[in-house]
């Protein structure tokens, strides 16, 4: 029965978006937005605003003559959305459905690496243990997310050439680069939202995190020149503390945001026709979960 099971998932995950369900859902569920608002409303537009400018991209595919006014026009749509973010999570499915059904594997893979994130951030921002219990819930909803190895991005570290050493990489940094910061700086935020929880009190948490908001904007205020990223955060570097507490969890964390820039530069490549995306989607999909695939020793 689990191998029929794991077939039939497989085939879906081949095939067409099937739901990944986290069951039960975490008593902390979205308790974060309970605390800070202003922060989880941010948090979902993110996700609106990824789901939007693929869907875009996917539709104007080979028919964007002009990519700086088309970036200009994309801004121009997701800044507002930003400034009046939804106050629930919106499903991808309505707001992107070509994107959805060209991707199924990755949008599997993100959807249940955003659980994590979420319930991660849940916890740090409600428990009142802030030592030993804390840590040991959140390592077990880390548990809980390895348990479906079907949808699990690996966190065995991996060097940024996953990112950045295919034939089609940084396609979508060249063509779009205030765009490209702006994801930068959406990942940024979220493992930034990490560190602020960490703090000793709660005093310091929200102090933290409303200067992390701050923040947020600041890198926002005049792109591309106010976001001066080289390169992609890293988990380990932005948020030292989650990363000594819980060294498994920031490559996840990296290997998914790594991913999100493979299917910006898939969709905006001119070496990767559109009828090579649904397979290379699943490809990169499954090179995500292999922890052989650019392995390092030296991420820190």
């Amino acid at each position: 029965m689990r191998l029929f099971l794991s077939t039939l998932f497989f085939l879906m995950a081949q095939n067409s978006k099937a739901e990944v369900v986290w069951y039960p859902s975490p008593p902390e569920a979205y308790k974060f937005g309970d605390v800070y608002p202003e922060a989880q409303q941010l948090l979902f537009a993110f996700d609106y605003g990824h789901a939007l400018v693929y869907e875009m991209l996917l539709q104007d595919r080979g028919n964007i003559e002009d990519p700086e006014k088309f970036e200009k026009d994309l801004l121009a749509k997701i800044l507002p959305i930003l400034r009046n973010p939804p106050k629930v999570k919106v499903d991808e499915t309505d707001i992107a459905p070509k994107y959805t059904y060209t991707f199924p594997l990755i949008i599997n893979l993100f959807d249940w690496s955003h659980m994590l994130h979420q319930y991660v951030l849940d916890v740090l921002a409600t428990s009142k243990d802030r030592g030993p219990v804390m840590i040991g819930r959140v390592n077990q909803l880390y548990a809980k997310y390895n348990s479906n190895s079907a949808v699990v991005i690996t966190d065995q570290c991996k060097t940024m050439l996953f990112m950045d050493g295919h034939y089609f990489s940084k396609a979508f940094r060249r063509n779009f680069p205030s765009f490209n910061l702006l994801i930068w700086s959406y990942h940024w935020f979220q493992i930034r939202l990490y560190e602020a929880l960490l703090k000793p009190t709660m005093l310091e948490r929200d102090a933290a995190v409303k200067e992390t908001v701050a923040q947020f904007w600041s890198l926002l205020s005049d792109l591309p020149d106010s976001a001066d990223f080289d390169m992609m955060p890293e988990t380990a570097k932005e948020a030292p503390t989650f990363a000594r507490l819980f060294p498994r969890i920031p490559s996840a964390f990296d290997n998914n945001h790594m991913l999100h820039d493979i299917v910006s530069d898939l969709l905006v490549s001119e070496k990767v026709s559109t009828n090579k995306l649904r397979s290379e989607g699943i490809r990169l999909g499954r090179m995500s979960q292999d922890p052989n695939a650019f392995k390092s020793e030296f991420c820190k």
